[in-house]
């Protein structure tokens, strides 16, 4: 009776400690889970927030320029990336950058003279801004299936660049204005490379690089005459559909 009761007793350990050890391999089952999904990427859409630093190549910088402005002294680029990932490692790819030059005001000198205008007070002063956009398109190859994923893109686009300087003159009767604008509608291709890393469900950091190039064009505009550059940029990078 005693040997009895000792094997029951025994067995309803065993079966007790069997279920605590499944418990344990279906909670950890479950979590295993949740981190297969959170590195699922395929029918994600995904937006990139970017900014950096554009270096213009000195072949793409013209011999002779006729304008105050230099483009390839303006290096700062932000950047808009979205991405939808038809597969789990191709994303076709939408890029759109902004490089503005400042505008910059000055007055380049005050006169007086009698009987000009009101007060017989004259300013003459200058001015000068433009604006840089590459919008690009193309796909994007990702390596790797985990939470730390390099990728490389290759797309083509356009670049929109517009550039405007001026001069006045006036006083207290009025102001003379001689402003003169120029721009260009580029084509333009761009191969980037870099990394992202993903930080939660979210959020992932992104680090990369990208290289653009054009045909070589005339006139040039603001000291260059081809857009030719590496941008080198910092980023994050959010899941808009995480589930």
């Amino acid at each position: 009776m005693k040997l009895f009761c000792l094997s029951l007793l025994i067995a309803l350990m065993t079966i007790d400690d069997l279920q605590i050890a499944a418990q344990q391999a279906q909670y950890k089952t479950k979590a295993e889970i949740e981190y297969e999904k959170l590195k699922i990427l395929q029918h994600k859409v995904t937006i990139s927030l970017q900014y950096g630093h554009f270096e213009l190549f000195h072949f793409a910088k013209a011999d002779d320029n006729t304008t105050n402005i230099n483009i390839s002294d303006h290096h700062k680029l932000f950047n808009v990336a979205t991405e939808y990932y038809l597969y789990e490692n191709l994303a076709a790819q939408l890029n759109i950058g902004l490089n503005i030059i400042p505008q910059e005001k000055k007055v380049d000198s005050i006169t007086y003279t009698p009987g000009s205008g009101l007060g017989g007070i004259i300013a003459k002063g200058s001015g000068k801004g433009g604006a840089i956009i590459p919008v690009t398109v193309g796909v994007k190859k990702t390596f790797l299936n985990g939470l730390l994923r390099p990728y490389v893109s290759l797309l083509s686009g356009f670049t929109f660049i517009k550039i405007g300087e001026g001069t006045g003159t006036g006083s207290i009767a009025g102001i003379e204005k001689d402003i003169d604008y120029d721009s260009k509608f580029l084509f333009v291709y761009q191969l980037g490379s870099g990394i992202q890393l993903r930080l939660g469900k979210v959020v992932r950091l992104d680090l990369g690089v990208n290289y653009y190039g054009s045909p070589k064009f005339t006139p040039s505009i603001g000291g260059i005459n081809s857009y030719h550059g590496l941008y080198f940029f910092g980023g994050l990078n959010f899941i808009l559909n995480p589930k």
